[in-house]
């Protein structure tokens, strides 16, 4: 077994997302299309209406299947028209209503704008504005987290990125995408807000070079805050320079699973188990539940992996780390 071989056993459902009654420009959209690889989830670009008339609808992969809310039938629906594709979703107003991970309360579907919807099957799971997802992922440098110019405190999730979890990615880094990579660099700096709000339990963390850790201001900033907050850290890779005066663990070694590899793992005091998501922050259920992410570099600059809560996973995940390197 390899950590290769446990990422191949985890599935991944499909979901995509669709923004909908867009005033904002056509680079933001490219924008949230790229954050996501190639494959991973399909983001569509459309128009919403009540009265029944056509709307345009457009991007990042064509959907022509009847969406609803996922939470109860209203007589009342918000269309999404395809010029290419005839009727597309239907989604269901009073359910977005009461669906706590969107935020929608409004009532006229027409004042809506630039709200993207996660979509699952025939639910809606989730959604975000724009503007949130742009202060979490689309208008952030990583730089910021190099840095440490963006802390800890900065970090959350917006509705739509946590409802992605067990989602398999696929992303590439620099020079091929200056984008993509973010994404993974995002959940890890929320996973290691998760051990360091919480105070205590593990926190198992990979950096292919374990000089990275002095290397980047930021990086290390974290690691010292999470371990004087109690937290048991282990740090794994490979050799190279090992960080001076940092309280944790340190595992070396040079096998793919410490050279390829790119995985944070918070497992809480008790174990990981089921939490309740929180409509307003994931941060709790992570805190409380444990969450991980595991990413393998298939091939230069090139990573597949994906994050959970899901306890079950994380028990796996812990584990094989745990007795294997």
């Amino acid at each position: 077994m390899t950590l290769v071989q446990l990422l191949d056993q985890f599935d991944s459902p499909e979901r995509s997302i669709v923004v909908v009654n867009r005033t904002d420009p056509d680079p933001v959209l490219n924008m949230l299309a790229d954050t996501f690889g190639e494959g991973g989830v399909d983001v569509t670009d459309g128009t919403l209406s009540s009265d029944g008339g056509a709307a345009e609808s457009s991007r990042a992969g064509a959907r022509s299947d009847r969406i609803t809310g996922g939470r109860g039938i209203s007589s009342e629906r918000l269309t999404i028209r395809s010029e290419a594709a005839g009727e597309g979703p239907v989604i269901d107003v009073d359910a977005l209503r009461r669906n706590d991970a969107v935020p929608f309360d409004g009532e006229d579907p027409e004042q809506v704008e630039n709200l993207a919807l996660l979509v699952e099957g025939d639910e809606v799971v989730a959604g975000s504005t724009l503007d949130d997802l742009g202060d979490a992922v689309l208008f952030v440098n990583s730089d910021l987290y190099v840095t440490g110019s963006r802390t800890l405190e900065d970090v959350d999730l917006p509705s739509v990125i946590r409802g992605l979890d067990d989602t398999t990615f696929t992303l590439r880094g620099y020079p091929e995408s200056n984008r993509e990579k973010l994404l993974l660099i995002t959940i890890s700096r929320f996973i290691e807000r998760a051990a360091w709000t919480a105070g205590d339990g593990t926190l198992r963390s990979s950096f292919q070079r374990l000089s990275r850790i002095d290397d980047e201001v930021g990086t290390r900033d974290v690691y010292e805050s999470v371990v004087d907050a109690g937290v048991d850290a282990h740090l794994y890779g490979v050799p190279d320079d090992l960080p001076h005066g940092l309280d944790a663990v340190i595992h070396g070694g040079d096998s793919p699973d410490f050279t390829d590899s790119w995985f944070v793992v918070y497992r809480p005091p008790e174990g990981p188990h089921s939490v309740e998501d929180d409509p307003d922050s994931g941060l709790q259920r992570g805190v409380e539940g444990g969450v991980g992410l595991l990413a393998v570099e298939t091939e230069p600059r090139v990573w597949r992996g994906t994050w959970t809560f899901d306890a079950t996973r994380l028990r796996k995940l812990n584990r094989y780390i745990e007795r294997n390197l």
